[in-house]
C-alpha cells in the first residue's frame, strides 16, 4: 500500500483520476441544484420531502410513479392520503410523546412495511424508512422519506401462506389452520364460558365415486361438498376440508350437544341434495363423529371426533352421527398399542386356550370340548377374543392367530379320551386363504390327533358367501374326516342355501334363542323349528348358552342331542398333555375302571371341576362377565401366572356328578344306569335329572388319588351326600369356597334364576 505526500495548501492540484474526482465534487458542492436533481429528483426509489406535520413538501417522479399521483396532487397534501382504509388509523397507535425528542406527525414514525392505497383504489406494500434534517439550532426541519415498493415480496409470501393453511383443491382451510384456529377457540372458550364443538365427516363410499367418474370427477365432486358445507355453517364456524375424502367443521360458543347435533343434521341434508359432476347426478351420504369441550387440549379434542367417526363408520350403515363416548374413545386411543402388543403375543407366548364342554343331554355324559381364544396380555390381564380380534383383523394377524389355535387345540385334544373331540373356530379370511387344507393336514399329523375328532366351526355369513376356492378347501378337508359345523345358526343371513353349498355336519343354535325357550312360547317354536329341520336333513345339533336345568330339560324333551353352557361347565383351561407323564398314584386300581362311565373325561380334565373358576368367558361378545366380575379372583383361581400346566386349575365343573342315586363318597361307586329305552330312536328318555342330589364319581376320586400322589394337600370340606332339597331350602344355600365338588357354579347361577323370596309364585325345578 501506498500513499502521497499531502499537497501544501495553495499548491497547484495535481493532474491524474484523483484530482478529476476532487474536480467534480468541488463542482457539485457549488451548484447545490445539480446535487438535489441527482440525489432526490431523479433517484430510481419513491422519495418525498416532508414537514414534521406530515404534508408533502416535495415529491420525485417514483413517488408519482408509486402512488399513481402526479406532484400536484401530492404536494401539500397530508399523507394519510396513502393510507389504506382498512388499516388502522396511525393515530388511534401513536405512542405517547417523550420529552426531548422531536414531534413529528405519526405518519413519519412508522418504520417498516405498511400498506398503501394508489389513486385508482389498488394496494401497495411499500418499505417506509425516513431521515430527519435538522436546523443549525437543532430544531427538526423537514423528513426525507423513502418507500420501497415490495408488493410483488409480499404477493409470494401471502401465497406461501395460503398454500400452507389452506387446500389447494376446495380452498378451505386445513389441517394445519384448523390447529391454530381450535387453539384460540378453545382459549376464548374459557374466557367466556362457552363450549366447542367438532364434527368429523367422512363421504360415504366416495372410492366408488373416484373407480366411475376418475379423479377428475371425483376433484369436482369435493369442491361442490366444499362449497355446500362453506354456505351451510355460521359465520363463527370453520369448515376445514381434514383429508381425501374427509372434512372437519369446528363450530364455536355451542350450548349443549343437541346443538352440535342439530348442525350435524343441517350438514347431512345439505349433503343429502344430489351433485351433478361430468353431466352425471351423483347422491352422497357421509357418517359423522361429534365431540363437545372446552377445558382440553386440540389433540385431545381432536382424537375424540375421529374416535367417534370410527364408531360411525364401523356401524356399517351410511349417514350415522356418533357421538364421543369417554369410555369407548379411551379404548380406541389405546387400540394402536394393543395392535403393536398382539405382533409379540404369539412370540412371547401370552395366548391361551380355554375350553369349554359339549355333553350329551340324555345322560349328560362328555362329547368334547369347544376350542376358545384367550390373550394373557403382561398389564392388562386376562382378555376375551372381543378384545383383540378387531386387531387382529386390522394388522393382518387373523390367519397366523387361526393357525396357532388349530395347532394348539389339536396338540391338546390328542392326549385326550379318544371318544372326546375339539371344535375350533375358523373366521372367514383365514378359511379363504391359500393352503388352509395343508394347515388342517399339518395340524393334524404333528399332534396325531384324528381327523374324525376334529370339528371346525364357520359362521352363517362364511358359508354364504364362501367363493369357489374356499368350497374347495372345505371338501378337500372334510374328505379326510374332519367335519365341519354351522355355528350361531339363525342369528346372521339365516341362508339354508349355506347347508346345501358346505358339507355341514352339525347345527349349533345360538343362545340368544336358547335364553328364552321357557319363557317366550314364539321363541320355543322357533327353536322346535330349528330342531326339526335339522334332525330332517339329518344333521347334529347343538344348543348353546344353557344355563339351568329347565332349558336343559326342554332341549332334551325336543330332540336336542347335545349342549354347551354354564350349566354343565364354564370355559377354563385345561392342563397340558404332559400332566399324563406323572407317575400313577398308587392305590389308583382299587378305583372303578374309568372305561365303564358313559363317556370318560380326559386324564386331565377327570376332577375339573377341583379348581373350576367361579367366572369365566366363553368366546363370543355376549358372554363377556356380568356386573360384579373380579378378573383378578378369577386369575388367582385359575393361577394363570405359572408357566407350565397347574394342577388345580382343571377345567369344568364333573359333568356325571348331577345324577340321581345318591352314594358316600367312601362307598364304591356304581355303574351308571343303561340309558333308557327309546333314546337312542329319538323317543323322550326318563328324566332323572335333579339338581340337589350330588354323589361323587370315579372320575373325581380318580382325580383326589392323582393330586395325592403329586404331594397336593387334600383339601377337606367335600360334601356328603345330600337328600332331594326343597325349594326353600336351596335358596337359604350359600357357596362354598373349598366346595370342590363342581356344584357351586350350578348352584350360584341356580339361585340368581329363583330370585328373592318375594317374587311370588316359584317355579317347579328338579322334578320331574
Amino acid at each position: 500500500m501506498t500513499s502521497s505526500a499531502p499537497v501544501p495548501p495553495g499548491a497547484p492540484v495535481p493532474a491524474g483520476t484523483a484530482g478529476r474526482r476532487l474536480s467534480a465534487a468541488d463542482v457539485l458542492l457549488a451548484d447545490r441544484g445539480q446535487l438535489f436533481r441527482a440525489l432526490f429528483l431523479s433517484a430510481p426509489v419513491a422519495k418525498a420531502v416532508v414537514d414534521p406535520d406530515g404534508r408533502l413538501l416535495v415529491v420525485n417522479a417514483a413517488m408519482c410513479e408509486l402512488t399513481g399521483r402526479t406532484s400536484g396532487e401530492l404536494v401539500g397534501r397530508h399523507l394519510d392520503l396513502l393510507t389504506h382504509p382498512d388499516d388502522v388509523p396511525l393515530e388511534d397507535r401513536a405512542v405517547e410523546h417523550l420529552p426531548g425528542t422531536p414531534l413529528l406527525d405519526p405518519q413519519l414514525q412508522v418504520v417498516g412495511e405498511r400498506r398503501l392505497r394508489r389513486a385508482d383504489g389498488s394496494s401497495i406494500w411499500a418499505l417506509q424508512t425516513q431521515e430527519l434534517v435538522h436546523h443549525s439550532n437543532g430544531d427538526p426541519q423537514f423528513v426525507l422519506l423513502t418507500l420501497v415498493d415490495v408488493t410483488d415480496r409480499r404477493r409470494v409470501e401471502d401465497d406461501l401462506v395460503r398454500r400452507t393453511f389452506t387446500d389447494p383443491l376446495t380452498g378451505l382451510p386445513n389441517r394445519r389452520a384448523l390447529t391454530e384456529r381450535l387453539q384460540r377457540a378453545l382459549a376464548a372458550s374459557g374466557r367466556r364460558g362457552t363450549l366447542v364443538g367438532l364434527l368429523h365427516l367422512d363421504l360415504d363410499r366416495f372410492t366408488a365415486v373416484n373407480d366411475s367418474l376418475g379423479h377428475e370427477g371425483g376433484d369436482q365432486l369435493l369442491c361442490q361438498v366444499a362449497d355446500r358445507l362453506r354456505w351451510s355453517t355460521r359465520v363463527e364456524d370453520t369448515a376445514v376440508r381434514f383429508g381425501a375424502d374427509e372434512f372437519l367443521v369446528l363450530a364455536e360458543d355451542v350450548e349443549d350437544i343437541e346443538g352440535l347435533h342439530t348442525l350435524a343434521d343441517r350438514l347431512l341434508g345439505v349433503l343429502d341434495e344430489p351433485f351433478h359432476v361430468l353431466d352425471r347426478e351423483i347422491t352422497l351420504s357421509a357418517s359423522v363423529g361429534m365431540t363437545l369441550g372446552s377445558d382440553l387440549a386440540p389433540e385431545a379434542l381432536l382424537r375424540q371426533a375421529h374416535s367417534a367417526l370410527a364408531r360411525a363408520k364401523a356401524s356399517g350403515g351410511r349417514g350415522r352421527i356418533e357421538v364421543h363416548d369417554e369410555a369407548l374413545g379411551e379404548g380406541y386411543v389405546d387400540q394402536l398399542q394393543l395392535e403393536t402388543d398382539l405382533r409379540h403375543a404369539l412370540e412371547a407366548g401370552e395366548l391361551r386356550l380355554f375350553y369349554q364342554p359339549i355333553v350329551a343331554l340324555s345322560d349328560e355324559h362328555l362329547l368334547g370340548y369347544e376350542a376358545l381364544i384367550r390373550w394373557q396380555h403382561p398389564t392388562r390381564g386376562l382378555l376375551p377374543p372381543g378384545a383383540f380380534l378387531s386387531a387382529a383383523e386390522d394388522n393382518r394377524l387373523t390367519s397366523r392367530l387361526g393357525a396357532w389355535v388349530l395347532h394348539q387345540a389339536c396338540w391338546d385334544a390328542a392326549g385326550w379320551d379318544p371318544a372326546l373331540r375339539v371344535h375350533v373356530n375358523i373366521s372367514a379370511r383365514h378359511l379363504a386363504e391359500p393352503g388352509f387344507s395343508e394347515l388342517v393336514a399339518d395340524a393334524l399329523a404333528e399332534s396325531g390327533l384324528e381327523p374324525q375328532r376334529l370339528e371346525l366351526e364357520i359362521t352363517e355369513s362364511t358359508a354364504l358367501f364362501a367363493a369357489d376356492a374356499t368350497l374347495h378347501a372345505v371338501d378337500t378337508v372334510t374328505e379326510t374326516g374332519v367335519t365341519l359345523a354351522l355355528d350361531d345358526f339363525g342369528t346372521g343371513y339365516s341362508a339354508i342355501t349355506a347347508l346345501h353349498r358346505l358339507p355341514i355336519h352339525t347345527l349349533k343354535i345360538d343362545r340368544s334363542f336358547v335364553a328364552d325357550i321357557v319363557a317366550q312360547p314364539a321363541t320355543a317354536a322357533l327353536v322346535q323349528g330349528l330342531l326339526q329341520l335339522g334332525q330332517g336333513m339329518g344333521l347334529q345339533v347343538i344348543a348353546e348358552g344353557i344355563e339351568d336345568g329347565e332349558q336343559a330339560r326342554w332341549l332334551r324333551e325336543h330332540g336336542c342331542a347335545m349342549a354347551q353352557g354354564y350349566a354343565f361347565g364354564r370355559p377354563a383351561p385345561l392342563p397340558a398333555r404332559e400332566l399324563d407323564q406323572y407317575p400313577p398314584p398308587a392305590g389308583l386300581g382299587d378305583l372303578d375302571d374309568p372305561a365303564t362311565d358313559p363317556a370318560p373325561a380326559p386324564e386331565h380334565a377327570a376332577g375339573a371341576d377341583a379348581g373350576a373358576p367361579e367366572h369365566g368367558w366363553s368366546g363370543r361378545e355376549d358372554d363377556e362377565p356380568g356386573t360384579g366380575f373380579d378378573l383378578g379372583a378369577a386369575l388367582a383361581e385359575q393361577d394363570l401366572e405359572g408357566p407350565g400346566p397347574v394342577v388345580g386349575s382343571a377345567a369344568v365343573p364333573q359333568l356325571d356328578s348331577f345324577q340321581l342315586p345318591a352314594t358316600t363318597s367312601d362307598t364304591p361307586v356304581p355303574r351308571p344306569a343303561e340309558a333308557p329305552a327309546g333314546a337312542e330312536d329319538g323317543t323322550q328318555p326318563d328324566d332323572s335329572f335333579d339338581p340337589g342330589v350330588f354323589r361323587a364319581s370315579s372320575a373325581f376320586l380318580e382325580l383326589r388319588a392323582l393330586l395325592a400322589a403329586n404331594g397336593a394337600p387334600d383339601t377337606p370340606g367335600v360334601p356328603g351326600p345330600r337328600e332331594p332339597a326343597e325349594l326353600g331350602d336351596l335358596r337359604g344355600l350359600t357357596a362354598d369356597p373349598t366346595d370342590l365338588s363342581g356344584l357351586r357354579p350350578w348352584l350360584e347361577g341356580f339361585q340368581q334364576r329363583l330370585g328373592p323370596l318375594d317374587t311370588g309364585d316359584l317355579p317347579e325345578v328338579g322334578r320331574s
